[in-house]
């Protein structure tokens, strides 16, 4: 179990009840961190059945019923929506889909996912979590994120329902906002990036996949992609961000990118935050 109370990866939820755990993330929830959220004259620290109902796209009274234990059926979207409301970690995610449907949530659906399957999955959460308080997720070949700390879901919420970094970078409109100077500074070198991976991996259905997805998805990625520029990887690069986490103000951050010794198919990436307009970290 860990320090919030959530299962160890890849453990069975504990004896609690659905709903005494929907209780229990719920109260923890900060809703100063959550853009839209009034946070002043409330009562207690925690999000109200109200706010989870508002987020999660349900009425009140349904979320209600399922705090009281009532059964339906739950679609994937919802829980995903759910854990992104309550800020899950992926062990707490895990325990609510045990509890809510009988099983696990499933793997990322991105066609032939080039896993890091000699990678141990425990002590790779121990690392991101250890990262803290730097925001820190671990990602496929394709980008897929299948790991991440706390941090990282308190600056990026959209990573907690199987997200693809590349597909939210260059895709969302939101992400044209959140990260400054998006086409110098983030997108050319994304596509970049992906560019390079396809030459060495040019047997990847899921990073052949990934490219059309983004291609088709937007044209100004098309036109960047046509001046076939090739980026190795993004680790010492120093760059800003306008996140609601940090209620609108800029900060710069530095990405360290890491591999473990044993894949080439994983990537773990941690954002050191610094001072705007400098490179001390």
């Amino acid at each position: 179990m860990d320090s919030r109370g959530g299962q160890v990866e890849g453990d069975e939820p504990d004896g609690e009840s659905l709903p005494e755990l929907l209780r229990s993330w719920r109260s923890r929830t900060d809703p100063r961190a959550i853009m839209g959220l009034a946070a002043s004259g409330r009562r207690s620290k925690g999000l109200t059945q109200r706010d989870v109902a508002r987020l999660t796209g349900v009425s009140e009274r349904w979320y209600g019923a399922l705090e009281r234990g009532n059964e339906a059926k739950y679609s994937a979207d919802f829980l995903d929506r759910l854990s992104s409301a309550l800020r899950l970690s992926p062990a707490e995610r895990r325990a609510l889909y045990l509890r809510a449907v009988g099983r696990p949530p499933a793997l990322a659906s991105t066609p032939d996912v080039d896993a890091a399957t000699d990678v141990d999955e425990v002590l790779l959460q121990q690392f991101l979590d250890n990262q803290s308080p730097a925001p820190a997720f671990a990602a496929d070949l394709a980008w897929n994120v299948i790991s991440y700390n706390e941090p990282l879901l308190d600056w990026f919420p959209w990573a907690a329902y199987q997200a693809n970094q590349m597909r939210w970078a260059l895709l969302e409109p939101e992400a044209r906002e959140h990260l400054v100077n998006w086409e110098q500074d983030w997108a050319r070198p994304f596509l970049g990036q992906i560019r390079y991976e396809r030459a060495h991996h040019p047997k990847s259905e899921a990073l052949r996949q990934l490219e059309r997805d983004i291609l088709a998805g937007s044209p100004a990625a098309r036109q960047m992609w046509d001046r076939r520029e090739m980026v190795e990887h993004s680790h010492g690069a120093l760059r800003r961000l306008r996140i609601p986490y940090h209620q609108g103000r800029e900060v710069a951050v530095r990405i360290v990118a890491l591999r473990p010794m044993r894949s080439d198919l994983l990537r773990v990436i941690v954002l050191l935050e610094g001072r705007h307009g400098s490179d001390a970290v």
